[in-house]
């Protein structure tokens, strides 16, 4: 039988429990209304396997992802007409992960198969690497590395995998641009430094966030007011 959690309910029993999450509507207020904006759906790792933007002005935008050992191996989106019950691409990433190194490579591809990006993520204990060798203005079926846009991210985790900082590094500055960030139990900071608008910016940590945190999920969720989530549990 299939077991839904609406946010409305007390989310003691959601925490305490740990159940696997399977899927997740995001509505958002218009006027005075919510409206359906996303879907998303989970596996049992909590890996993220489909996603459905809609209300698009022209079509809604499904992206799908497949798994190997818990790893990406492709992933694809594509512009879903419904009075033509077609979906069009738009793009796909292939993902290769080299075990020796903790590094996964994703490159990601036009419709017409040139090359958009080749990133890298290189994930150890408290640190992650991110290399990027982007074309995204002019998309390459032939990839020089030399013509690249170049980026580095460099990220410190905590010993609970939380962001401390990050360092962001563009061939074209002469120094990184900064975020650091600080933890309290409801809350936490992200201070930018090096930027035209530096600013120091504070979060709370909803009950949401700590379940996604707890349910091991990649998901970005909004202030209640304006969004309102569903919530299906395995």
């Amino acid at each position: 039988m299939r077991k839904t959690t609406i946010i409305l309910i007390t989310f003691g029993l959601l925490l305490n429990c740990s159940p696997k999450i399977k899927s997740i509507l995001e509505y958002h207020k218009k006027e005075n209304e919510f409206v359906l904006r996303k879907s998303t759906e989970f596996d049992k790792n909590g890996n993220q396997i489909k996603s459905i933007r809609t209300g698009g002005l022209r079509c809604d935008m499904i992206t799908t992802t497949e798994y190997k050992n818990n790893k990406r191996t492709f992933e694809k989106t594509c512009c879903y007409f419904k009075e033509k019950d077609t979906c069009y691409l738009q793009s796909f990433s292939t993902y290769e992960f080299k075990k020796n190194t903790y590094t996964e490579k994703e490159i990601r591809y036009e419709s017409d198969s040139a090359v958009r990006f080749i990133r890298e993520i290189k994930t150890l204990k408290n640190i992650k690497i991110t290399n990027v060798f982007s074309w995204e203005i002019f998309p390459t079926k032939k990839p020089d590395l030399e013509n690249a846009i170049k980026l580095i991210d460099t990220t410190y985790l905590d010993n609970k995998g939380r962001k401390i900082k990050s360092l962001h590094y563009n061939a074209k500055r002469e120094k990184p641009w900064i975020e650091i960030f600080k933890y309290n139990k409801d809350t936490y900071s992200r201070q930018t430094i090096g930027t035209s608008r530096d600013t120091t910016l504070i979060f709370q940590i909803s009950e949401l966030k700590k379940m996604a945190k707890k349910n091991n999920i990649d998901y970005e969720f909004y202030n209640q007011e304006n969004y309102k989530y569903e919530i299906e549990n395995y």
